[in-house]
């Protein structure tokens, strides 16, 4: 069972450096793509390729194309790796994430055959838990009184209904409808049967 990680990076290799130094020691983790989605900071792929060794892997892709392509683009080079991966990662640069909490992303995977991404539950620098991590997929009223600031303000108790409770994120695992793309565990099979992103 063979798990990568894919961290997009775009002008923010101090925290992708970080990042990588923070986890390539990880056990659950056998391979760390790094895809540099074309920064315009001068001298990133120089810094980055400071971190290549068997384990890591700098790649920058031809063009921005966004968060969709830069990931899509790092799984393509995943394959060619030519290597059987059961679980892959996605995940950004700017988070902290411990090893167990990855663990436990798996094992989740591997006893739940009806369960095909998983995500730890994101909480900010003061430990509370991140209120928009996880939401309801959203109807277009939902999305209208969310359009603007001020259609925020006015509409908050009407698109609040797309949010989990405090009490809902105090559960040790909660079936949500969507995830941030921040950092996620996906059965590999899966991706490629949806065709990736």
């Amino acid at each position: 069972m063979k798990t990568a990680i894919i961290i997009l990076n775009y002008n923010s290799e101090n925290d992708t450096i970080r990042y990588v130094n923070e986890i390539k020691n990880f056990k659950c983790i056998d391979t760390i793509i790094v895809v540099d989605n074309c920064s315009t900071n001068l001298n990133v792929l120089e810094k980055l390729y400071e971190l290549k060794n068997e384990k890591v892997h700098i790649i920058q892709a031809p063009k921005n194309g966004g968060y969709s392509y830069g990931n899509n683009f790092g799984i393509k080079y995943l394959n060619s790796l030519n290597e059987k991966y059961e679980y892959i990662i996605i995940s950004n640069p700017d988070i902290s994430i411990e090893e167990i909490a990855i663990e436990k992303c798996i094992k989740e995977l591997e006893e739940n055959n009806s369960v095909a991404i998983v995500a730890p539950r994101m909480y900010n620098v003061n430990q509370n838990p991140i209120r928009r991590s996880s939401w309801k997929i959203r109807r277009p009223s939902i999305d209208m009184a969310n359009s603007t600031r001020l259609m925020q303000c006015i509409f908050y108790p009407v698109f609040k209904s797309g949010e989990y409770t405090k009490e809902q994120f105090k559960q040790e695992k909660l079936k949500v409808e969507a995830i941030s793309g921040a950092f996620f565990v996906a059965k590999y099979d899966i991706l490629e049967k949806v065709r990736i992103f």
